[in-house]
């Protein structure tokens, strides 16, 4: 063989070697940016999912605007489109147990579950108040919260519905003097047992009850402090709330005392998850998590960049997060990276 011959010979061997790392890559990199696949719709961009919920190895269920409820079966892998039978805005979703759920929208929509999420029912909230924010306890109780003070509550798995009202010049005494009458926006609502439960919301405002629900007292609330969009607790004492400007505050005595957290952002935060010793917090185009207990808190990276992400759900080692555009990301705790991409369906 001449010498051009394995000229020849080594500059096909070097493309054969190049177009083998081309495939690798690409391969790989199709593979680690795959998207979980929704079924029988295609979303648009102005298709916001706005929170996710489900209990512990169950279906998790996704809402959003114009109605949208979508199911995963699988941790986030394929979501299914179910039937709302509604097309106002559902903002918050909350899971009793594996079964029984409830969801919550504008104009006071309110459905139930009995069946993992396969199947949702409109139930009446006696209200056209927007409502933000929904906690169930237990398949028969449960408690919603909204725009203008508006604070519900069922004992009897939501046949019937009744409104509580606040008396919001004890309340919040120094605002109301401020200000004049004011019935403040809540945004969340979160039960760490029967009996004690907080909501969180305008103002900074932090409510808590000690008696399932029947009187509330303030613990926390300022003219100039940024809204909360989210509380969670981890049981009766240690409990974290965040908001507006990067701002989270946590108690480790049922709220008696609030402290805030330094963060590396001032973007807005929007939903939390803790469970045992793990945490994670998702807003704009930002995402932390915790692995102590919610002692600190790292960045994740630019993993939700150029998308706000609104709802969040843990799952064993990973997390399912919700937000705009229809986007859903799973987030790998154990090295903080994410094993699944942004998904815009």
């Amino acid at each position: 063989m001449d010498k051009t011959q394995y000229t020849r010979v080594g500059v096909f061997l070097l493309a054969c070697f190049v177009a083998f790392l081309s495939w690798f890559f690409l391969a790989s990199y199709i593979g680690h940016r795959k998207s979980p696949q929704i079924r029988e719709k295609t979303l648009t961009v102005h298709d916001d999912l706005l929170a996710i919920d489900g209990r512990h190895n169950a279906n998790k269920v996704a809402v959003g605007k114009f109605g949208l409820v979508f199911l995963t079966p699988d941790g986030g892998k394929t979501w299914e489109r179910r039937a709302s039978g509604t097309h106002r805005t559902l903002s918050a979703v909350s899971f009793a147990d594996h079964q029984n759920g409830f969801i919550v929208g504008s104009g006071g929509a309110l459905l139930a579950t009995s069946n993992g999420g396969a199947t949702w029912q409109a139930q009446n909230s006696g209200t056209k108040d927007q409502l933000l924010g929904v906690h169930a306890s237990s398949p028969l109780r449960a408690f919603a919260v909204g725009a203008f003070g508006t604070v519900l509550s069922t004992s009897d798995g939501g046949r019937s519905w009744s409104k509580h009202e606040f008396k919001w010049d004890a309340l919040i005494e120094r605002i109301i003097k401020e200000g004049g009458y004011i019935e403040p926006n809540l945004n969340a609502v979160y039960f760490s047992s029967p009996e004690i439960g907080w909501i969180v919301g305008e103002f900074g405002l932090v409510l808590q009850t000690r008696d399932g629900g029947q009187t509330w007292v303030s613990q926390r609330y300022g003219s100039d402090l940024p809204q909360l969009y989210a509380v969670k607790f981890f049981d009766d004492r240690r409990g974290w709330a965040i908001g507006q400007a990067g701002n989270i505050i946590q108690t480790l005595d049922g709220g008696r005392h609030w402290s805030a957290v330094q963060l590396e952002t001032q973007r807005d935060l929007y939903d939390l998850s803790v469970e045992d010793d793990r945490g994670v917090i998702v807003g704009d185009q930002v995402i932390f998590v915790s692995r102590d207990g919610c002692a600190t808190w790292k960045p994740m990276g630019a993993h939700s960049e150029d998308h706000w992400l609104t709802g969040v759900a843990l799952k064993s080692s990973e997390a399912i997060a919700v937000g705009q555009a229809g986007t859903t990301q799973l987030l790998g705790l154990d090295n903080l990276a994410s094993d699944m991409g942004k998904k815009t369906p």
